[in-house]
Parts: structure tokens; sequence; C-alpha cells
């Protein structure tokens, strides 16, 4: 029983290798870094490094070959696991390797038909399916055109990204037009991939999941984002289960008008108030998430290795429906921005501390600390602002980490990584962290 799992720096991955091989899966991970969290579990019996499938597509498949017929053995079960973008050359190129492995993806017609923002919005539009309002443009002119008569707030998005890449908030025409014109020359982007701006709605980030075999719902299950990298735009990184069948009803029937197979994710916002939850956008592969699905007896990776495998689905075995994941770190930074954006008082934080600054260069240093202490009394909710951070911090109680566990903590070794590039560049990609 072996699996060859790809983008192992993920964090979705390693949840993979830790399910697969708790089952007497072994695992061969592959990536083009070292020192990914999967290569250091357990589980993993060798690793492999691959070139960029972006930059070198031809040498990923070569490389990505190479590894599958070293380790394929005659009457052994054998499958092939992508987890982030490799999923699309793979697909495009599944001929190459369906007589070598077994694996359960989409076709690449399915995958272009979700994966394009674009191509997504204008297909639900046609379908009448939920999303917020959508310009979907094919020139930058058009953009410019009709950016001035749009909604606001509202969102600029690069029409394929991916972990909040490519995002920007807007609150006028200008700012949009500014950002997409931004967008289109940092990606060198055409006409057919001008970014759409898509209106801010109200509500929390939901996740909900799927499997399917064919074209048939094999099981969903939703979860919801209590707290999110960067704040109001980014990731889940704090997650909880939830039962939430409208976006499960609206995601199924879309996935299964284009004959879907495989795992998929799609981004729903919801307010809890009104009655339609909006459709944002579909993860036509693994999710960041996957952890949380694991932990809720979701078990995707097993489900998913034994649909490649057998043609159908295990039956499911619930877990804890109470449970939360998180990814360390990356949620902690989610919860301290959350603490100082929360307070609308900063700005009188901030006049109390110059003034206090003022007193200290006037050589009344006592005095300055007696006042700065007093003023912050009367303008600031001190004791709000406390109970406010018990409360974040609870949230952080009895989770399931996405990185630590006693029975594999070595791959809590793959943060070296991302704080490598953190020490020599002074900032670190979302994306590298919580994908």
């Amino acid at each position: 029983m072996k699996a060859i799992l790809t983008f192992a720096r993920g964090w979705n991955a390693l949840a993979a290798a830790r399910s697969l091989g708790k089952r007497g899966v072994q695992i061969i991970a592959g990536d083009e870094y070292r020192c990914s969290p999967t290569s250091f579990s357990r589980y993993t019996i060798e690793n492999f490094l691959y070139p960029n499938p972006d930059q070198d597509p031809a040498g990923f498949l070569d490389k990505l070959e190479e590894v599958i017929r070293r380790h394929r053995v005659a009457g052994e079960e054998y499958v092939l696991m992508p987890f982030h973008k490799e999923t699309y050359l793979i697909s495009a190129h599944r001929a190459r390797f369906e007589p070598l492995i077994k694996f359960a993806i989409p076709t690449i017609e399915q995958i272009l038909q979700v994966d394009d923002k674009g191509v997504l919005a204008r297909l639900c539009q046609q379908r009448q399916l939920p999303i917020p309002e959508t310009i979907v443009s094919d020139s930058l002119d058009e953009f410019r055109q009709r950016a001035v008569a749009f909604n606001y707030p509202a969102f600029v998005k690069v029409r394929r990204s991916a972990a909040a890449v490519g995002v920007k908030r807007v609150t006028n025409s200008a700012e949009a037009i500014h950002a997409c014109e931004e967008f289109a020359h940092r990606y060198q982007l055409g006409d057919d991939a001008i970014p759409l701006l898509q209106a801010s709605v109200p509500g929390e980030d939901y996740c909900a999941t799927f499997l399917f075999n064919h074209g048939e719902l094999a099981t969903t299950m939703t979860y919801h984002n209590i707290r999110t990298y960067p704040v109001k735009s980014g990731t889940g990184v704090l997650r909880e289960t939830v039962s939430e069948p409208a976006m499960e009803q609206t995601g199924g029937a879309l996935l299964a008008s284009l004959k879907w197979h495989g795992v998929a994710e799609i981004d729903f916002r919801w307010d809890g108030l009104t009655p339609t939850p909006q459709l944002i956008e579909v993860n036509p592969r693994f999710w960041g998430g996957l952890t949380q699905s694991v932990a809720s007896g979701w078990d995707y990776p097993w489900l998913l290795y034994r649909l490649a495998l057998d043609g159908k689905v295990p039956p499911i075995v619930p877990g804890d429906p109470t449970i939360k994941t998180e990814t360390p770190v990356v949620s902690l930074l989610a919860t301290l921005t959350e603490i100082i954006q929360d307070d609308r008082q900063m700005a009188s934080m901030r006049e109390s501390f110059e003034q206090m600054r003022t007193e200290f260069g006037n050589g009344q240093r006592m005095q300055a600390v007696k006042d700065f202490v007093g003023r912050l009394e009367q303008g600031v909710d001190v004791k709000g602002r406390v109970e406010l951070a018990r409360q974040l911090f609870r949230d952080h109680g009895h989770t399931v980490s996405d990185i630590w566990a006693w029975h594999d903590p070595l791959p809590a070794l793959g943060l070296l990584y991302p704080l490598a590039v953190f020490l020599k560049h002074g900032k670190v990609s979302t994306e590298l962290l919580v994908s």
C-alpha cells in the first residue's frame, strides 16, 4: 500500500500523510522545496524534489513519472494524490499516468470551468446560482468603464489565484482601477485574464467540501472559519464544523452539473440572517482546512484513496462534531490582529501616548505617566478589551493542530522553512504558511 503525495509543504498534504499512514499506507512525498512538513513525517518512506510545475512543466512531469515507475510494484495498491495546482498539470496529462498508477481527480475540462473566477462567475450567473454582484471584463478599458458605476466596497481579484494572493479590497472606483492595473502589470495578464470586480458581502467565511464519484455526490461537510489571516480577507486558520445544508445543496448542484470526479471545496460568505449564502469561489482540489474535515470524521484522503482503487467510497465514520482545528502561529497572528482592530478607541490611545511623550520630553516624567493612565481609563474600555482578549484566546483552547501531533512530532520542523524565508526577506507569504 503506497501513495505519492505532491506539494508536501502543504499542511493538507501532512493531514493526508497522517490519515493514510495510520492505515498502513506508505507515503512518498514530493515538493520543489526541501524540509517540507510531510517530509519529516514518520509515515513518509521517501522524499523527492521536482521542478516548479509552472516554470518547468515538462521537467515536473518527467520527474513525477520517474518516481512513479521506480516505486511501482505489480499488484500493489498504488495511488497518486496531488494537493495543489500541479493537479491541473497532472489532469491535463492524465493519459501519461493512468497506465502506471491509480488516481481520482477531475478532468482538466472540469477544472477550467471553476478555477478561473471569471469563468465561474459567468457559469453561476447563467445557472442562477447565488454569487455576489460581479463584473467580468474582457479588457482593461471595459473594467475601467464598468467600475465607475459599481457598488462599493468591493474586491478586485486575480482570476486564477489561491490563499488570498491577488485579492485587494477597494472602497471606490479609483482604488479598483488602480488595483486592477497593478495586478495586470504584476502578473502580466492579458485580456483573457483581466481581474474581476466583486461586491463585498456581509458575513463570515464558510467552506463546503465535497467528494464526487463521476457526477454522483459521495459525501459533503462544511466548516466555518472562526479566524482568517489576513483578517477579513484571508485564509481560514481557526475552524469549526457546522451544518449548512443550503451551501452543500448549492455547491453540490454546481459540481453535479459538471459531472465532477474527486474532491472539491467551495467558499461561501453568509451573515446568518439572509436566506441565501453567497458562493465566492471553487477550489478544484484539496483545501487548506483539510485537518478540520479529517478530525470531524470526513477522512477525505482515505475516502479518495479507496475511490481511486475500488471505484466506490467506503462509509463515513462520524467524529467529534464540536472539534476545532487551527494553523498555529498564523491563527495567533489573526487573533492578535483582531484584538487591535476591534477597539474603536485606538485613536484616543495614540493621542494619549503622544501627549505622554511630550510631557516626558519636558521633564515631567512621573506626572506624564499618571496623566496617561488617567486618560487611558477615560478614553479606552480597558475592561472590555481584556474580556475580548480572553474570549478570543479561549477560542484557541482544545484545538487540533494542523502541524503538531504527539504520534508524529517531527513535521513541526516544517515551520523552519517559512521562518527562514521571514528572516531572509523580512516577510513571509500567507500562501506558504497556510496552503
